[in-house]
């Protein structure tokens, strides 16, 4: 993680890691709503495919996440292939204006590093640096975890 700024409570967190894979797998991974429940807390489905017959995943596509007690929806707004991904909270959740944005950049042909921004505000004045420092935990813990995955199987 680079740094937490926090603007009238308006909060950023952006992610940089690094993985022993091809770019085209990390992208499939992140792109893929039905397997993020196997790096992060709680049940996350894809539950709204996108209108593109070709790739249920698409923009359009909606995940729900359910992690006790919140539960929410995120749908895909951007979607480049093996380039970028980028989505927002559509209901639920005790965060406002939230995106999250995605860059792959490929390294290498086996190497590749995710630029992850994710910015919120929250609903309750004064919770921006709590939820911030949980989030942060989530989000590097997974990271972390799919990490270590791709090193020991560049295609996992």
């Amino acid at each position: 993680m680079l740094g937490i700024r926090t603007d009238n409570e308006k909060q950023k967190l952006h992610f940089l890691q690094e993985f022993d894979a091809p770019v085209k797998n990390v992208f499939a991974f992140f792109s893929d709503h039905n397997r993020l429940s196997e790096i992060y807390p709680g049940f996350i489905k894809r539950i709204i495919d996108s209108p593109n017959p070709a790739n249920c995943n698409d923009v359009g596509s909606t995940r729900l996440i359910i992690s006790f007690p919140v539960f929410f929806q995120e749908t895909v707004t951007q979607y480049i292939e093996t380039k970028y991904l980028e989505y927002k909270i559509t209901l639920g959740s005790p965060l406002k204006n939230h995106i999250g944005k995605m860059n792959f950049i490929e390294l290498s042909p086996n190497k590749t590093r995710l630029d992850y921004i994710i910015e919120f505000e929250p609903y309750i004045p004064y919770t921006g640096f709590i939820i911030n420092q949980i989030n942060t935990k989530v989000v590097q813990d997974a990271l972390s975890t799919l990490a270590r995955k791709f090193k020991q199987n560049p295609n996992y």
